[in-house]
């Protein structure tokens, strides 16, 4: 059995209206911890419970009792991440739990006294690693950076921030090979007649829209080069030849230079796959339409959250709702479906 097991508590058979829409996503933040552990060494596991159930996951837990479970939580999950927690407490006292995700840096205190025993900040990587050789050696983690945990009195342990990583190249590809990735690829194809492979290649946004979560990657831009995200695109073909890609970056035509370079390799590599991103007014243009089209891209969602200039400017959007009007029109005569 794995030293480290890694899961979350999202189940769609608990999802009234992802049963509907059905576009499940697998948990890339976990795959991404799996696979940098997995590169230094820590063997471990992923439980998906995506299709699964929570006694299907009780069951696991029993039977292959991990000294580590690293548990990713979010606003929708927290409810049943407490219940694992508890469970683990009540039943495998032996085992160590960690948490991490966007819901957890806000209310460290509160998971911890329900049962975690280390909250992990920011990005997981490399914190959640150093954390576990310092358990095995029998350390405590004070001089983990990234860390809250509880000392024996009780108070509050907090080790300060995590650097963010700078060279996002040095991650390995998200390890989807611990999942059953045809799962999330056959619920799509039958619900929708084509299938999606979610893919990120950027971590933060120089943004500052109010309603949008900064508790995992922060105030910040850091993108993976076009070479390292068209390599992940020549796996993902050659291993699942999915029919689209669903990049889940927050601004992908940000940076119309990295387009531009993203756009020429992807085609010199023949890696082209049909995609679908998210983008905002002020950083779309003919040229950049364009440089979507002749990289794959058929769909692209132009944000706006609001047709109120008012509402807009309230959220610190800083968008004019004429721009996204007008990106909207150019996309569709550019070839492209548009959104909202």
């Amino acid at each position: 059995m794995s030293e480290v097991l890694l899961t979350h508590g999202y189940f769609v058979q608990e999802d009234e209206k992802e049963q509907r829409i059905m576009r499940p996503y697998p948990p890339l933040g976990l795959l991404y911890v799996a696979a940098w552990l997995e590169a230094h060494q820590v063997e471990n596991e992923v439980f998906d419970t995506t299709f699964s159930s929570m006694d299907a996951l009780k069951q696991h837990l029993a039977a292959s009792r991990p000294a580590y479970c690293c548990i990713y939580v979010n606003l929708m999950t927290k409810v049943n991440v407490v219940h694992i927690m508890q469970w683990i407490r009540q039943h495998l006292p032996a085992t160590t739990i960690i948490l991490g995700g966007p819901e957890v840096r806000n209310h460290a205190q509160n998971f911890l006294e329900y049962g975690a025993h280390y909250i992990v900040l920011g990005e997981g990587e490399v914190t959640t690693l150093e954390l576990i050789e310092h358990l095995r050696a029998g350390k405590e983690p004070v001089q983990v950076a990234g860390l809250r945990y509880l000392a024996p009195d009780g108070t509050l342990h907090n080790t300060g921030e995590r650097e963010k990583i700078k060279d996002l190249n040095v991650l390995p590809l998200p390890a989807r090979h611990k999942i059953n990735l045809h799962a999330y690829l056959d619920a799509w194809k039958t619900a929708h007649g084509l299938n999606a492979v979610s893919v990120n290649t950027m971590r933060g946004c120089p943004y500052t829209c109010k309603w949008c979560s900064r508790a995992v990657y922060g105030l910040s831009y850091r993108r993976r080069s076009p070479e390292h995200v068209v390599a992940e695109l020549k796996h993902i073909k050659n291993t699942y030849n999915p029919d689209t890609l669903w990049f889940v970056d927050d601004v992908f035509t940000v940076s119309h230079k990295w387009l531009a370079a993203f756009a020429a390799e992807v085609i010199r590599e023949d890696a082209v796959i049909p995609y679908e991103c998210i983008t905002r007014a002020d950083r779309m243009s003919e040229e950049v339409i364009a440089l979507l089209k002749q990289s794959g891209c058929f769909r692209v969602w132009i944000g706006a959250e609001s047709g109120s200039q008012r509402v807009i400017d309230l959220m610190d959007r800083r968008v004019e709702v004429s721009k996204v009007r007008e990106m909207i029109q150019l996309s569709r005569a550019g070839g492209l479906e548009t959104g909202t």
